[in-house]
């Protein structure tokens, strides 16, 4: 069990994308750089797959502090017509396939000991759940846990108040 980042959990997520057969496009943890893909020229690439929550707790005894990271991400399809309910029902099965895919990868590499997220993931943390964005962006979002080592040692060269010891 190894300790991660915010930025490690965010490029992880790209390199999923970018490595994906069936996966267009991807939107990092800011509304706004949804808003901004949107309505760029080049526009979002469904499906895409978008982050939208990260949240960063602590379990566990003194000596053994656990993080445990909670994570949202969203399969999303922005391109679906305003009046087509049979289409809209239809993107979001297909996104909750795709999800079900990300999460097979998430599995897979849970089992590498030379990934970051070796026996980290919480597979019954898992939820997933239609979501509709708009009136065309329609898909799953889908949440999960994961676990690992974090280490809150106090740096006193950190802090003006604590003393230093010098050995």
């Amino acid at each position: 069990m190894q300790e991660t980042s915010y930025l490690e959990i965010k490029n992880y997520f790209e390199n999923i994308v970018n490595q994906s057969n069936y996966l267009n496009d991807f939107v990092g943890f800011f509304q706004r750089e949804w808003a901004n893909r949107t309505a760029s020229v080049k526009g979002l690439q469904s499906p895409s797959l978008t982050l939208f929550k990260y949240k960063l707790g602590f379990d566990g005894p003194e000596q053994n502090t656990i993080a445990v990271r909670q994570i949202g991400f969203a399969i999303m399809f922005n391109d679906i017509k305003v009046d087509d309910y049979e289409a809209q029902y239809k993107a979001i099965d297909i996104a909750e396939r795709f999800a079900k895919k990300v999460l097979a990868r998430i599995n897979y590499d849970n089992h590498l000991e030379s990934h970051f997220l070796y026996n980290s993931f919480i597979k019954d943390s898992v939820d997933i759940s239609p979501v509709e964005l708009s009136a065309t962006d329609f898909g799953v979002e889908v949440f999960l846990n994961f676990k690992n080592k974090q280490l809150l040692n106090l740096d006193p060269d950190d802090w003006k108040d604590i003393e230093k010891v010098c050995l």
